[in-house]
């Protein structure tokens, strides 16, 4: 007879019995066999292919090592590229690329700064160096990871090598079924993504070690050093510096004509993935897979039902409920506009009263501010008065303004700014105010000036109906449209704290990018990616993760999310069209299901990579898995 390991709720079997559905005859078995009835002395193959960005030479000597055996095979590359490896799949291997040529080259398309009298880096003698020559910044590249039956796609980064030492399995961070420098067979189609993570990782090394937005007396400290003392909970610091410069990279491809329109389409998902996956805590080891055919993946997707409730189309009360209030923040649009309006304020003012204009203390009026300006014993303005129909008041002095035609003028310091529209308020902290204009600002030219900003701080966001205190890291960027005006893009904003209503207390981040940076027009065009920590009954320690339109945080009819629940981590594609439905469910270790309901019938499959485990079909009216040997595994 057929043996059924898990058994849907009564109610839920009663209804899907009265639809219908495939009725053939179970096969028998008396036990459930090792590996579900397929082979497991023989390891499926692992195709392995490799990526690593293009600011090192990329032939060299790629050397992998199987972890359990310290068994090491080594290769002559050409292209790293465009190789490919077979390995058996299940086990840990490390990875280690040594390139023949070890110096890196500037990542930075805007360049790395001066370059030395007589420096043999500058090699077409602009006295700049520029993006591809060569700098003095030393980056190694190794990673550990775990091949799926099928193809693999491994991405080298300065941050893959971090974890590769201990081997430390970071996919609690990221929330993605295997590490986020790793691809497997079903998400294969995610490699422009991985790719902009790997370079933007591998950037932040580079430009950390050149520091040449820092001051000269500041010291960076070896990448090693910053992530053993974040991770040891000793000093965030440093590693703040290192993920700061992470999403400098991002807003540099988003604001690059050539390349934005690419990167604007995934911004949301590289946002929320790439940042997620460096927010540090305790990890595990990763080892080698026990049993290659197993089940698992299953009964995780069954016990996340009561919380994602696909079989309903829906969130469970709770958890609708929550999020939803959170949809409602984030597609307020005079929430998303204070942001705006809180920079442009700082910009503004700087600009108008400054030492550019050669201002003297005292009081002026700028549209429809009013300022209080003074240069003893710093340059900082007090201002009052509304503009873009906010209230403003601002308090902010700027101990430090450097001129330089090369490098850009920078202005650099902190204060306090509050704007207020109806019933939405933002009030900012603002520990670092930096401006960096592009070349040098005077009388002549500084109504048109252009260049990029950050802030970072503490801010209380507050609505009719919530309250979010939380870290703000913000950076901006002003352009010439070809109207010849001047526009605001937020390139990068991330906001992390506590989301506070009558119904919840709820750790919270919010990333988000424009989506059209170069569609001048009156409407901000935020996309958002959400990870939120959700306390819920019977899931205390449930995490969600999703990027999607502002509005459709909580349909669950079309989307993508990612999840944690009881330590483990599941990623959901949920397609819906009428009585046609797709799910697919891609778990630890490169397990996947896939789950096609047209109707009254079920189809698909239960995989492990490429290899298929089981047919989801309807048996006796249940939808659910049948393996090789007769076990039936129902699916909700």
């Amino acid at each position: 007879m057929l043996k059924i390991n898990s058994l849907i709720p009564f109610v839920l079997a009663g209804s899907l019995t009265a639809c219908g559905g495939n009725s053939d005859p179970a096969p028998t078995v008396n036990d459930v066999e090792p590996g579900l009835g397929h082979d497991i002395t023989q390891l499926p193959s692992a195709s392995v292919s490799f990526y690593i960005p293009k600011f090192v030479d990329t032939s060299g000597t790629l050397v992998v090592t199987k972890v359990s055996t310290n068994e090491i095979q080594q290769y002559s590359v050409e292209e790293l590229n465009q190789m490919t490896i077979n390995l058996d799949a299940g086990l840990l291997y490390q990875f280690e690329f040594s390139p023949d040529t070890t110096q890196s080259l500037c990542p930075r398309k805007l360049g790395c700064g001066r370059a030395l009298r007589d420096d043999p880096n500058d090699l077409n003698d602009n006295d700049v160096i520029d993006f591809g020559e060569p700098v003095t910044a030393s980056v190694s590249y190794a990673l550990a990871a775990k091949p799926i039956a099928g193809q693999n796609q491994l991405y080298f980064s300065s941050y893959a090598t971090l974890l590769s030492d201990s081997l430390l399995d970071s996919t609690v961070l990221s929330l993605t079924n295997t590490p986020i420098y790793h691809l497997s067979h079903s998400r294969i189609n995610r490699s422009l993504q991985a790719e902009y993570a790997a370079k933007a990782y591998t950037y932040a090394d580079i430009m950390t070690q050149l520091n040449i937005q820092g001051r000269e007396d500041d010291v960076a400290l070896p990448l090693t050093d910053a992530f053993d003392l974040a991770y040891t909970g000793s000093d965030y610091a440093p590693w703040q510096s290192y993920i700061n410069e992470v999403n400098q990279y991002f807003m540099e491809v988003l604001l690059d004509e050539r390349g934005s329109a690419l990167f604007a389409g995934v911004a949301d998902q590289v946002l929320l993935i790439a940042n997620e996956a460096l927010q540090l805590q305790e990890m595990e080891a990763l080892t080698d897979s026990q049993t290659v055919f197993n089940n698992n993946l299953l009964n995780h997707f069954r016990d996340s039902l009561g919380v994602v409730r696909l079989q309903e189309e829906k969130y469970s009360e709770e958890l609708e409920s929550k999020l939803s209030e959170v949809e409602r923040l984030i597609s307020n649009d005079v929430a998303q506009e204070s942001f705006l309006v809180l920079s442009e304020a700082i910009y503004d003012v700087v600009n108008s009263v400054s030492p550019a204009r050669n201002s003297e203390p005292g009081n002026y009026q700028i549209g429809g501010l009013d300022v209080e300006y003074s240069t003893n014993p710093s340059f900082s303005w007090r201002v009052t008065g509304s503009n873009s129909d906010f209230d403003i008041s601002m308090d902010v002095t700027m101990p430090e303004w450097r001129k330089s035609p090369t490098l850009g003028d920078r202005i650099a310091g902190r204060g306090k700014v509050s704007v207020r529209k109806g019933p939405v308020s933002l009030e900012a902290d603002l520990s670092d105010i930096f401006l960096l204009f592009d070349g040098s600002i005077d009388e002549d030219n500084l109504e048109v000036a252009t260049g990029t900003s950050r802030f970072a701080g503490e801010v209380t966001l507050q609505t009719a109906y919530s309250t979010t205190k939380a870290d703000i890291r913000m950076r901006l960027n002003r352009v010439l449209s070809p109207r010849n005006t001047i526009e605001s893009i937020i390139a990068n904003l991330r906001l992390r704290g506590d989301f506070e209503t009558v119904n919840q207390v709820t750790p919270v981040t919010l990333y988000a990018a424009e989506q059209s940076p170069f569609e001048f027009d009156t409407r901000l065009d935020l996309v958002f990616g959400v990870h939120i920590d959700f306390d819920l009954n019977g899931a205390p320690d449930f995490q969600l993760q999703l990027a999607a339109d502002p509005t459709s945080i909580t349909n669950l009819n079309s989307t993508e999310i990612a999840y944690l629940l009881g330590g483990r981590v599941m990623q959901l594609d949920v397609r819906r069209s009428g009585k046609n439905n797709s799910i697919v469910a891609q778990g630890k270790d490169g397990y996947w299901l896939d789950v096609k309901q047209k109707g009254r019938n079920f189809t698909g499959g239960y995989y492990y990579g490429d290899q298929q485990i089981g047919d989801v079909k309807t048996v006796r009216g249940i939808p659910g898995v049948l393996f090789p040997d007769g076990s039936f595994e129902s699916l909700f």
